[in-house]
């Protein structure tokens, strides 16, 4: 990860195997607490017993004062805080801050006192986010923690070592991003704050029963295969000879699948498992019932036709290229072409509810792809974005063909330093991996932070040198190139660099992740299904298959 972008993710860094890429990670603040060990009745009378004796000889007895309360947190922001915070100042707004630094993992005691760790806290997260590391708490130091405090946690695959066995209410990091948001996708409506609070909590529950577990609200083994879950059926259109006359509870094809698709698009927010079971049930009639139709919970011929008729008005897709789209699509257009355009626009990542009208979303994710890809960011989709959206775009970075010298190179590089050889930045030797290696200001191993991974190898060893998994991209492609072609961003900046390839060859990036626009892992091709990578903490630079990435989005050339 760069130095203003502190790692987060499942395992990696900047790069984070669910890096230090992904956005800002927040981990759990933490609090230290003391718990006074009960008395035994025996030693409660032996104490009373000395204190009286003490009394009687007129030694007065004082009772230990308790810890004071930290100070009410105040917001770094606030006139009440002063626009320098340093140390030695003791107010609620070094609670706050102190409250802010935990969130990216400097694990202090929040009690109002800026001392030496709160000092040390605030120096290290500077140098993590490219700002001077004096220690004072000025304006810029501010807006960065502010920043940071209000992000969820990058995500962490609930099955990752990172996570706990059992995830449970009170539990603040990325494992609890990542079950919220597949929480979200079976119809939760969380906010996703990383945050396993009481609304969390009642969802997992509700999750629970829906599918048979133990609802008593703990992410244990088999609610995390559940969420995590497997392959539906293929949707088999209603209408289809494949399909029954009427389908109904019990039934398990993809016949179900289409069905909960259909109504999970009047908002049901089934679990699409193509399982006809008592949610898919209920929300068959209560459709029935809002549309007129009686309320059976079969799907006949009437609910079929229904639910074709309501789902067929958005406008069938019509190829950017046709003759029956203008040369220039624009806002305020309604049609295939926009169906169209929608979709494609969704295969990088933009989140669009596919509905053939050209509004201010659409606008809007049009104006950032064209900024991604080179283009003119007027939100008009005209011959040259059209080229790009369909890959026949020849604008941008020209990739070096298949079988170039630079793909060879970038092997070659690759191989060299997992075989422990000398390069430029490095005299030789295997390189580990280190959280936030490799993105100073040249590519090359280097230190990392220990911001946002408690487990970093720089929490125990600050001088640590070493490569995450985009930092190691960016050097070996650096060497290959002659120049720093990727930078010193994480996997989010660097995959905007490329273009996606159908068919990969070795030399080219593989990406991982949720999607192109949430990133969490880079590894270099090298054929073969591997790929040579920084994994993770504790390993060297080493050959992995590309299924220990975790989720492929793709391969893509520079």
């Amino acid at each position: 990860m760069d130095a203003d972008s502190p790692p987060v993710g499942r395992r990696r860094g900047p790069s984070a195997r669910r890096n230090a890429d992904r956005s800002t990670r927040r981990l759990r603040a933490t609090t230290t607490t003391t718990t006074r060990p009960r008395r035994s009745p025996l030693r409660a009378w032996a104490s009373l017993a000395v204190t009286v004796a003490l009394l009687g000889a007129g030694v007065v007895v004082t009772a230990s004062p308790a810890m004071a309360a930290a100070p009410t947190p105040i917001a770094l922001t606030s006139s009440a805080c002063p626009t320098n915070i340093a140390e030695g100042e003791s107010d609620g707004c070094v609670t706050e801050l102190q409250d802010l630094l935990n969130r990216n993992g400097a694990g202090l005691t929040v009690d109002g006192d800026f001392g030496a760790g709160t000092l040390a806290a605030v120096k290290t997260f500077q140098s993590g986010h490219s700002l001077s590391a004096d220690g004072v708490v000025g304006p810029l130091t501010k807006a960065a923690l502010d920043n940071t405090g209000t992000s969820a946690p990058g995500p962490i695959a609930l099955d990752s070592s990172r996570c706990p066995t059992d995830i449970a209410e009170g539990e603040d990091d990325g494992c609890v991003t990542e079950l919220q948001q597949l929480l979200n996708d079976n119809g939760a409506k969380l906010t996703v704050d990383g945050d396993f609070g009481a609304g969390t909590l009642a969802a997992v529950k509700s999750y629970q029963s829906a599918h048979g577990l133990s609802a008593d609200g703990v992410v244990g083994p088999d609610t995390k295969a559940a969420l995590v879950g497997g392959t539906a059926p293929a949707p088999i259109a209603l209408t289809s000879a494949q399909c029954p006359a009427d389908i109904s509870e019990g039934e398990i094809d993809g016949c179900v699948t289409k069905l909960q698709q259909l109504l999970n698009s009047h908002g049901a927010k089934l679990t699409v498992d193509g399982d006809f079971g008592a949610g898919t049930l209920a929300a068959v009639k209560s459709y029935q019932s809002a549309h007129g139709l009686s309320a059976d919970g079969i799907v006949g011929p009437n609910t079929k036709a229904s639910l074709d008729s309501v789902s067929s008005t958005v406008p069938a897709p019509i190829p950017l290229t046709s003759a029956q789209c203008p040369a220039d699509i624009s806002e305020g257009e309604i049609d295939g072409c926009v169906t169209e355009l929608q979709e494609l626009l969704n295969s990088h990542g933009a989140g669009l509810s596919v509905d053939g009208d050209f509004g201010a979303g659409t606008l809007a994710a049009v104006k950032s792809y064209q900024s991604a890809h080179g283009l003119s960011a007027d939100g008009i989709v005209g011959p040259d974005t059209k080229a790009s959206l369909d890959g026949t775009s020849t604008t941008g970075p020209t990739p070096p063909p298949p079988t170039g010298s630079t793909l060879s190179k970038i092997v070659s590089y690759a191989q060299a330093i997992e075989n422990g050889s000398a390069e430029t930045g490095w005299g030789g030797g295997y390189v580990q991996y280190v959280w936030g290696g490799g993105h100073r200001g040249t590519p090359g191993p280097s230190t990392g932070t220990c911001v946002g991974d408690p487990q970093s190898l720089s929490c125990t060893n600050p001088a640590a040198v070493g490569v995450d998994c985009s930092g190691f991209a960016r050097w070996v492609y650096s060497l290959a190139y002659g120049s720093d072609v990727l930078g010193a961003g994480p996997t989010g900046q660097q995959i905007n660099e490329m273009s996606r390839v159908s068919s990969p060859v070795p030399g080219d990036l593989a990406f991982f992740g949720s999607s192109a626009s949430d990133t969490d892992h880079v590894g270099i091709y090298i054929g073969n299904g591997k790929m040579i990578n920084a994994y993770e903490t504790g390993t060297n630079v080493q050959t992995n298959t590309i299924a220990a990435g975790g989720n492929l989005i793709g391969y893509y050339q520079y």
